[in-house]
């Protein structure tokens, strides 16, 4: 039995080593950005974005009235959180929510999936996370050809109930851009 367990350790210590980040640069170049303490003004885009593979007013009105009524404060607390924590890890940016920055980011989800509490508990390692799917293009302040774009794969987010898990997505979508400029070359 230690064996077997000792192996199944293994195993997961070599994937972990193995896997490609949820975020990476898919054109261009953020190397501008590091160490720049540049302004980064953050836009949301969800005109093409789908919840579990469904248009999210379809989706909302499936799971029920409290999702709708808390579906907007759920966006605005994670978008919030995405700042927060961009501003808390990065030393090269600061996120802001006006217009007036050095660069614009535009976040363009495209797939948010809620995950499964029970595959969490039950099976762990990140099993039933959240996940976050999209686009992040970086466009320099009067440009319209952005300087970067990057893949959002699957960025995950754990935890109890769906906002929590939205939540916490966007904070590692953050944790995770604030390493990409701080690695930069």
């Amino acid at each position: 039995m230690k064996k077997i367990l000792a192996f199944i350790m293994l195993c997961a210590c070599v994937m972990t080593t193995q896997a490609k980040s949820d975020l990476q640069l898919k054109k261009g170049s953020i190397v501008e950005l590091k160490g720049s303490n540049a302004s980064l003004s953050i836009v949301w885009d969800y005109s093409n974005s789908t919840i579990e593979k469904k248009a999210i007013k379809d989706f909302l009105r499936e799971k029920g009235a409290d999702w709708e009524a808390d579906y907007d404060n759920e966006i605005k607390k994670a978008e919030a959180n995405f700042i927060s924590r961009l501003n808390d890890k990065s030393k090269d940016v600061r996120a802001i929510t006006d217009g007036n920055g050095d660069y614009k980011i535009v976040v363009k989800v495209s797939e948010f999936h809620y995950g499964s509490a029970a595959a969490s508990v039950l099976v762990g390692f990140g099993a039933g996370d959240a996940r976050l799917y999209g686009l992040i293009e970086i466009y320099k302040k009067g440009s319209t050809e952005p300087i970067a774009v990057l893949d959002m794969d699957g960025v995950s987010g754990s935890g109890y109930g769906n906002e929590v898990r939205r939540v916490e997505a966007y904070r590692e979508l953050a944790e995770l851009l604030s390493k990409l400029i701080k690695k930069a070359k």
